[in-house]
């Protein structure tokens, strides 16, 4: 059915998109109402312009459709293509436009003329902008949210080893304490004889030189205790992984003497110094080696070795806790480092020190792998950098 010509003006012109009728050469042959109450322009200004040409001098510069028109796609892939373009309003503000264009043939397979149908979308583009920053904000406060979560289950863990460590320590600085009492109690005999001989001054230097040694074994005990007890805020340094090793075990040594376990230790000298968190990375080797004296015990030989090794040219460093415990069933080692989730008995351990350790080696970018044989043992292998990387890379799985 062929509508009347008013008919169809009043169609064309009663639709609120924007509408233009455009020649091969971009020349403007026909528009609606909607397209020039847009433009704030005249129909007889508009119509025989280049379309670039009516856009480039309602914004007063050059406008992006001239390159992003898709106009000769269409032409490119006999198709309609889409477009979104942006240009200045009357008011100065950039205004966004959905812009479609659709190809018309002549019988001889030429394009007479081309479509383009265009909406503005600044409003919507506005609400997706609205709704885009809204989501960061909440991505941001729920981040910031889960860094809490994570420094507090930090923290918890530290406290937990702190609690395993308490008993072992006491009797660490009880049996020094003692020795300095009885050399005390032994000097105070002599003194009080009438004549104090040579020989008895050579004891009092042997007297003096044990209780300062056992005082600063006493004073490097507490310290270290309350290195680790401090809540302290990471921070990023250079150090020597080997030192903090020994520092570690220092702190566990009578644990690993009460338990009867043979300490190994075999660290790489020069081993380049690594950057990370100090406080962050004792608790890991603090955690692994918890975790090697827990699964010894019940097993006839106790052996724990802890390894370091340069990689990559000295750009990483390795660190290697095996032990000889009683290991980790192999249905249970993907889900090993799975917050709350434990091998051990009721009321032994909750279930966070392998994925706090996993925490820490994502916070620092490096890899962990563990490997373990059911009645063997259990050997965990840790990869960090000396700098670490600009992307954090999120550690490989367990390895079986």
């Amino acid at each position: 059915m062929n509508l009347p010509k008013n008919e169809m003006e009043t169609i064309f012109n009663g639709i609120r998109d924007f509408i233009l009728i455009i020649s091969p050469d971009r020349v403007i042959l026909e528009t609606n109402d909607a397209f020039l109450k847009h433009m704030d322009q005249k129909r007889e200004v508009v119509i025989g312009r280049k379309c670039y040409e009516v856009f480039r001098e309602v914004t007063r510069k050059s406008s992006n459709c001239h390159e992003k028109c898709p106009l000769e796609k269409v032409i490119r892939e006999k198709h309609h293509c889409r477009a979104e373009l942006s240009r200045l309003g009357s008011d100065g503000k950039p205004r966004y436009t959905e812009l479609t264009i659709f190809p018309i043939w002549e019988k001889k397979g030429k394009i007479s003329k081309f479509i383009e149908i265009s909406r503005d979308i600044t409003e919507r583009k506005s609400d997706e902008k609205k709704t885009q920053d809204y989501l960061m904000r909440m991505v941001e406060e729920r981040t910031q949210q889960l860094k809490a979560s994570h420094e507090r289950l930090l923290h918890q863990d530290k406290m937990a080893s702190l609690g395993k460590l308490s008993s072992s320590v006491v009797h660490e600085i009880n049996n020094p304490l003692a020795g300095i009492l009885n050399l005390v109690m032994l000097s105070q005999r002599i003194l009080k004889e009438d004549e104090i001989k040579a020989s008895e001054l050579e004891l009092f230097r042997q007297y003096l030189g044990l209780m300062e040694t056992e005082t600063r074994r006493i004073g490097r005990i507490v310290s270290n205790l309350l290195t680790f007890a401090r809540q302290s805020k990471v921070e990023f340094v250079r150090f020597d992984l080997n030192e903090l090793i020994e520092q570690t075990l220092l702190l566990n040594s009578n644990l690993l003497k009460l338990n009867r376990i043979r300490v190994i230790e075999e660290l790489e000298h020069n081993l380049p110094l690594i950057c990370g968190s100090e406080d962050q990375i004792k608790q890991v080797i603090m955690n692994l080696v918890s975790n090697a004296v827990e699964s010894m015990n019940g097993v006839s030989r106790k052996c724990l070795t802890i390894k370091t090794f340069s990689k990559e040219k000295g750009k990483t460093v390795g660190i290697e806790v095996i032990d000889t415990g009683t290991g980790i069933p192999q249905e249970m080692m993907s889900k090993i480092f799975e917050p709350f989730y434990t091998t051990k008995k009721k009321g032994k351990g909750v279930g966070l020190g392998l994925s706090v350790v996993y925490g820490i080696i994502q916070e620092h970018g490096g890899q962990i792998y563990v490997d373990s044989t059911q009645g063997k043992g259990t050997s965990f292998f840790i990869t960090l950098f000396e700098d670490p990387p600009l992307e954090k890379k999120e550690p490989d799985l367990p390895l079986t």
